[in-house]
Formats: C-alpha cells, sequence, structure tokens
C-alpha cells in the first residue's frame, strides 16, 4: 500500500478499546503505529492533545479511513 501499512493481525485491542468489544461485542480494529517514539507520551502526563506530531496525526488518519474503505469495499 502506498501509506506504509502492510500488516494486518486479528485480535488485539488494549485497555482502551476492550470494553467496546467485550461488553458490547463490537468489532474493533487498531492502529499498530511505529513504537520507536510512541510512548514517549502515551498514557503519561504529557499526553495531550498540544502534544501530538500533527503529521503522524494525519498519517494515522488516513491509514484509518482507508482500511474503512477496504472493509466496506472488499469485506473482511
Amino acid at each position: 500500500m502506498p501509506y506504509g501499512v502492510y500488516q494486518f493481525i486479528k485480535g488485539g485491542g488494549g485497555s482502551d478499546i476492550e470494553p467496546l468489544q467485550e461488553n458490547l461485542k463490537t468489532l474493533v480494529g487498531e492502529l499498530m503505529p511505529d513504537g520507536n517514539r510512541y510512548f514517549d507520551v502515551h498514557h503519561a502526563r504529557n499526553d495531550v492533545l498540544e502534544n501530538v506530531n500533527k503529521r503522524e496525526l494525519e498519517l494515522g488518519a488516513i491509514n484509518m479511513a482507508a482500511f474503512i474503505y477496504l472493509v466496506d469495499k472488499y469485506g473482511l
């Protein structure tokens, strides 16, 4: 894919979305970003929108939109 997305794994989740999956039986998806800098702010005191890298947020949004499009067009 032109956005660098090359791997889809069934399952996954985390404490942020597990309640949706377990309690509501909702189909969930997860974007797995490059972990080199992911935990610099993730769930830390400075985990606020002002510290989000705009370009990385846009790339993540593009990838999630492309994923939803592909699921809609071709199914799972």
